[in-house]
């Protein structure tokens, strides 16, 4: 049989999932304030402001996981997996965006 330790009750997850994605929308925010000045072409591109960009947005991802683990440790995977939808779901949005992009 299935070990009790490897199941994930999907339906039991989904309010940690949902605040997952929410937290992981949220991380993409200093991303985008680095990146679409740039893409606007209103500033050259900078290479403090981009890591300070993707340094802002891994500490809002790392505080989301270690906030979960220290206070509802059982949501912790679907937690972070939300994290994970949300901060793609970003990315996948800039990469049409830049894609449907007209010069």
């Amino acid at each position: 049989g299935r070990s009790a330790m490897f199941e994930f009750d999907f339906a039991h997850h989904i309010p940690s999932i949902v605040a997952g994605v929410v937290v992981g929308l949220l991380a993409f925010a200093p991303l985008l304030v680095a990146l679409v000045p740039v893409l606007r072409r209103k500033r050259e591109a900078n290479m403090t402001v981009g890591f300070m960009g993707v340094f802002a947005s891994f500490l809002v991802l790392f505080l989301g996981v270690i906030v979960t683990y220290l206070l509802a440790r059982p949501v912790l995977v679907g937690f972070a997996a939300g994290e994970i939808i949300g901060f793609f779901l970003c990315w996948l949005a800039v990469a049409i965006a830049l894609m449907l992009k007209k010069d």
